[in-house]
């Protein structure tokens, strides 16, 4: 090899060692961080050498702080946001898509083209229908434009769509047009607007992939072991568990966690039982003298929070659910009452000293009772009459009038008034004890008798009126 070969061999090999070093740098500094390659394009911004975290940045500050300000004939001039106008970037996956490498290759190919990338984004069509109402500074034609909808059909077993109807107002298109302009540009706009024909921003191509996604959503299956039993939910249910999103560009139902806690606590119904305390009667001693409820313990479910969360989680993501109640027993215990010695042979089983009124309907007298001691009469009285009888069980006194007037119907249908009744003690509704000056005599039943209440004598009636409070226990009873 002569000595200018050699020469020329060298500058070769010195050419390539120096090219190769440089694209060895090259590719190093944009592999660092991930930078975007050169020639990368996020809208209308040049974003090369930036990470995924500075452009994300940078898209954020767009959409939040940028704004476009409305103007143009009977228009309010407003600035706002994209964000604020209904525009929703995706600024992560935006970026992802500005840094992703296709391979070595792209090393080479980005110093000669440019690549454009569009910035994801989602859009509130509701939104941007508002300011289309809002902008206009008249407001006696404006109608708003309704978007297309997907709802469950009246039978609950799918979906339907709703087609949309124009309105009239600001142009909506061109909001929202201003706002990607805003976000594309990253820089604020100033964009004039006219009032006339509105249409749906919503296609329906998206309405009806909102219900394809939706109707694909309700066949997900939901099991729920209760015992013994699988509760399954039915198609009824599973589409009442969709919650349906306003139609968007990228729709995806979700679940609806309300109406799946309302199911599943409607549900446990089926596998709760319950609790019912006893209540007995005790003498001072502690000896049980009667049972008057016999005691069960019951059955909760302990876990209706956590299966609400898993089922919803789970359907909002297409995925089965097979789940079981969790049970405890819910103890019940004997709420015991010590009452007076001898109140266990009294029609009322009353505690020591406490007040109660004994209405005896077969020997037609009224008693005081203080526990088992008889501090009030016997005193005589009338009852009901045979057509109207006087109410039997156990009551307390429910309100107190000094002198009243009562009012009502007599068996052949006309009315009656009685202005001036003394001591009236309501105990259940419109029957009462009360003083009874019009009788002459007392101590008897049958025709003739009151329309309900106990008759007394007015002396009688004072004392019992002066004596029980207002909860005082009555006892009605033959």
């Amino acid at each position: 090899m002569s000595k200018k070969t050699k020469i020329t061999v060298g500058v070769v090999v010195a050419i390539l060692v120096t090219i190769i070093a440089a694209f060895a740098i090259y590719v190093s500094y944009y592999a660092v961080g991930k930078k975007a390659l050169p020639g990368t394009k996020v809208g209308e911004v040049t974003v090369s050498g930036l990470t995924a975290s500075q452009i994300k940045k940078q898209l954020d500050t767009a959409e939040t702080n940028n704004k476009v300000t409305f103007s143009g004939q009977g228009i309010k001039e407003t600035s706002l946001t994209p964000k604020e106008i209904g525009y929703q970037v995706n600024s992560t996956e935006t970026a992802r898509k500005a840094t992703v490498r296709n391979g070595a290759f792209s090393y080479v190919t980005s110093l000669f083209t440019t690549r454009q990338v569009n910035i994801v984004h989602d859009l509130k069509p509701k939104v941007v229908d508002k300011w289309s109402q809002e902008l206009p500074t008249e407001t006696s034609k404006l109608q708003p434009v309704t978007e297309p909808q997907v709802e469950a059909n009246s039978e609950a077993t799918g979906f339907e769509i709703t087609p949309g109807k124009d309105g009239f107002g600001a142009d909506n298109r061109a909001i929202l047009m201003a706002a990607a302009k805003v976000v594309a540009t990253q820089k604020d706009q100033n964009v004039p607007l006219k009032i006339g024909k509105t249409m749906p921003l919503a296609e329906a191509s998206w309405a009806k992939q909102l219900a394809a996604n939706a109707k694909k959503l309700a066949k997900t299956e939901v099991t729920v072991k209760a015992g013994e039993k699988d509760i399954v939910a039915t198609q009824q249910d599973r589409v009442s568990f969709v919650k349906i999103p306003d139609v968007t560009m990228n729709p995806k139902p979700g679940a609806d966690g309300k109406v799946i806690s309302n199911w599943i606590n409607e549900n446990k119904e089926s596998v709760e039982v319950e609790k019912v305390n006893g209540k007995r009667f005790v003498n001072s001693e502690g000896k049980v003298l009667k049972t008057e409820t016999e005691l069960k313990d019951g059955v909760k479910v302990t876990n209706a929070d956590q299966l609400v969360k898993e089922i919803t989680t789970n359907f909002a993501a297409g995925k089965d659910s097979s789940v079981a109640y969790k049970t405890d027993v819910d103890k019940a215990t004997n709420e015991d009452k010590t009452i007076a010695d001898g109140a266990e042979k009294l029609a009322y089983m009353a505690g020591p000293g406490e007040k109660w009124i004994d209405v005896n309907l077969s020997n037609y007298t009224v008693t005081g009772y203080e526990g088992a001691t008889v501090v009030k009469g016997p005193t005589k009285m009338v009852p009901g009459a045979p057509a109207t009888p006087t109410i039997q069980g156990t009551f307390a006194v429910e309100r107190k009038v000094r002198s009243d007037t009562m009012r009502g119907f007599n068996t052949d249908g006309s009315r009656y008034v009685t202005p001036n009744v003394p001591y009236a003690m309501y105990f259940s509704g419109g029957y009462a004890l009360h003083g009874a000056p019009w009788r002459g005599s007392f101590g008897w039943g049958g025709p003739g008798g009151s329309h309900g209440c106990v008759n007394m004598p007015v002396p009688a009636a004072g004392e019992f009126y002066n004596w029980a409070p207002i909860g005082t226990v009555v006892v009605s009873h033959r």
